[in-house]
């Protein structure tokens, strides 16, 4: 897995609380060490304080220095303070705006993602945003579009796409040994869903938590801290188990199968937990796309033990995990043999930005490839809202309802 899909329910609160209790540590604060390339991180919570974590410790990213810091909540901007020596900035307009930074990394929640995306290509600087692209695929289009304008390098941090076993899937497609393929599902990773479950600090107060920049253009709401803390649990900020969860999850299926937009997107699901949330805590979403194969995701906030994800071919199948490719042959089929093989693992997600800033190339998921899974899960967050099955024009770039399926002899 990669760095994000690692991370583990014990690791993902110890990583909060410590962030959250910044602001009571008495550590010097390290120093900036020089660096060829410079970069500015918006958002220093979990997700955040890992990239903080890689960029400061490891030997692979010691050309890169972390120069500006952002983040509207105070002890989080003294723990990354205390982690890089850069300097910090309570507005992320003005780290945007700031000569000598190259790059951003953005790691607030979803809402902010297109907003701050554009303006930093806009402002010279390439950009490595967290999953999703953005909150909604208006948003996310405007993202593409700016991303063409400017010729910007853009990462979407989809990480599990950079994974060696990924690439040695996607040989096997291609080569045709699967047959057909019929249908692909996802990994289901335990603990993803922990992200919704994240404490509430009672260091958040009006004074520390600067809420109406937490909020931006979402609607006007009193103080509430638990918002911002588990702001995947609302739509007003995250398409939840969609955005947070199935976004990474499909982008490597997506490169590996060749897919781009789907035909019909369904989904279903319910809030079952019992804590305020809005988003359903158990999501299901198929996505069919037009080469004659569907791409089913499920999760649900109850856990249970991992599975692999699947390619499913006529001939054989495909299970990819953890550094693990194995051809499955289907009963009675001839000339498929079947076989595991290890993965070494290769450059990370970050190392393929860093990489492509170097060349000026563009990423493993730029864009494009963002884009598409963009469109596969905001049509399932719509979709589970309407209660109905969407369809994609590819033409008109626009989602409407799937008429109903025409019955055949």
């Amino acid at each position: 897995m990669g760095i994000k899909g690692r991370i583990s329910r014990r690791h993902f609160l110890a990583v909060s609380a410590a962030a959250a209790a910044g602001c009571a540590t008495t550590r010097e604060p390290a120093r900036p060490r020089p660096a060829a390339l410079r970069v500015g991180i918006i958002g220093c919570g979990a997700r955040g304080t890992e990239l903080l974590t890689a960029l400061t410790s490891d030997p692979a990213y010691a050309s890169v220095g972390v120069a500006a810091v952002c983040d509207v909540f105070e002890p989080r901007r003294k723990r990354a303070h205390e982690m890089t020596g850069a300097r910090v900035e309570r507005d992320w307009r003005r780290l945007i705006a700031r000569d000598n930074l190259e790059a951003v990394i953005i790691a607030t929640p979803d809402h902010w993602h297109a907003p701050m995306a554009i303006a930093a290509m806009n402002a010279g600087k390439d950009v490595y945003c967290e999953t999703p692209m953005a909150l909604t695929l208006e948003q996310a289009a405007e993202f593409r579009a700016c991303a063409a304008r400017t010729e910007r390098v853009v990462q979407i941090g989809a990480d599990e796409a950079a994974e060696a076993q990924w690439h040695v899937a996607t040989e096997i497609v291609r080569s045709g040994e699967l047959g057909a393929v019929c249908w692909a599902q996802a990994a289901i990773v335990p603990g993803a869903a922990d992200a919704f479950d994240v404490p509430v600090m009672a260091a958040a107060t009006p004074k520390t938590l600067d809420w109406e920049a937490f909020l931006g253009e979402a609607p006007g709401r009193p103080f509430e801290p638990a918002r911002f803390f588990r702001w995947r649990a609302y739509w007003d900020y995250s398409g939840g188990i969609a955005t947070s969860v199935y976004y990474g999850r499909i982008v490597p299926l997506l490169l590996a199968l060749g897919d781009s937009y789907p035909d019909r997107v369904s989904a279903a699901g319910g809030v079952y937990a019992e804590d305020g949330r809005e988003t359903p805590d158990s999501f299901v979403m198929n996505a069919e796309y037009p080469a004659g194969h569907s791409i089913v995701l499920a999760h649900t906030a109850a856990g249970g033990r991992g599975r692999p994800a699947v390619i499913r071919g006529d001939r054989a199948s495909l299970e990819i995990e953890n550094g693990m490719v194995r051809v499955i042959p289907e009963p009675g089929i001839a000339g498929v043999a079947e076989r595991t093989v290890a993965v070494e693992p290769g450059p990370s997600h970050l190392a393929n930005w860093f990489e492509c800033i170097k060349t000026r190339q563009r990423c493993l998921c730029n864009e494009e490839a963002g884009y598409q899974a963009m469109v596969a899960v905001a049509m399932a967050v719509e979709a589970y809202k309407s209660a109905k099955t969407l369809r994609y024009d590819l033409a008109a770039n626009a989602v409407s309802e799937a008429p109903p399926r025409v019955a055949t002899a």
